[in-house]
């Protein structure tokens, strides 16, 4: 069984106006810790592969990440919106003979191993490449958001601002949930980096 680990962080943080995978948190760059949390990720069942999409500031980006064993995928296409991201990573998923993705954004502060590891687990129990492991939110679920091989093929077929969470809605796609309560808390703007920072 072989997953692929996907951090999507080739978007441009307009809203933030400077790059929110650079943004510091726990004593390091966002995307580096994230990174990092991916990384330790450890499951004696599976073989995990890990890569890194960037786009707006790649090099800025790439800088940062790299002393990881991980592989850093550039989309040229990224301010076209996240779909283009989405099909970066699903190519290379399938270039590599991957069983499943499990998708992570790169400013969700509060993803951790522990939480990456259950989506893994799920996925284990349930054993179907149709398989879908969402985030719980409590009022709403998404990402991060492990999807079977099953749907890698129409997955590059998404467009424009349409992420893996929109695709499995529109298709009504039957899933199951891991709680990440803190899945909520983002970064988009100045304030909500000072009032994650004031929590730290």
């Amino acid at each position: 069984m072989k997953i692929q680990v996907a951090i999507l962080a080739a978007g441009n943080s307009s809203r933030l106006g400077r790059p929110k995978q650079l943004v510091q948190w726990q004593g390091k760059p966002l995307i580096r810790y994230v990174a990092e949390e991916a990384l330790a990720i450890s499951d004696p069942n599976v073989t995990l592969e890990h890569c890194v999409v960037v786009g707006a500031y790649a090099e800025a980006v790439a800088e940062v990440l790299h002393s990881l064993p991980l592989q850093i995928l550039i989309n040229p296409d990224w301010s076209e919106g996240m779909a283009s991201s989405v099909c970066v990573a699903t190519q290379y998923a399938i270039q590599h003979q991957a069983d499943a993705i499990l998708f992570a954004l790169t400013d969700q502060p509060f993803v951790n191993t522990s939480l990456l590891e259950q989506f893994i687990l799920t996925y284990l129990e349930v054993n179907d490449s149709g398989c879908v492991v969402v985030s719980d939110y409590g009022s709403d679920w998404g990402v991060p958001l492990l999807i079977g091989a099953a749907y890698f093929e129409s997955l590059l077929q998404l467009k424009g601002d349409s992420g893996v969470k929109r695709y499995v809605k529109q298709r009504q796609l039957a899933v199951k949930k891991v709680t990440f309560l803190r899945g909520l808390i983002d970064i988009d703007t100045e304030h909500d980096l000072m009032h994650l920072q004031e929590r730290q």
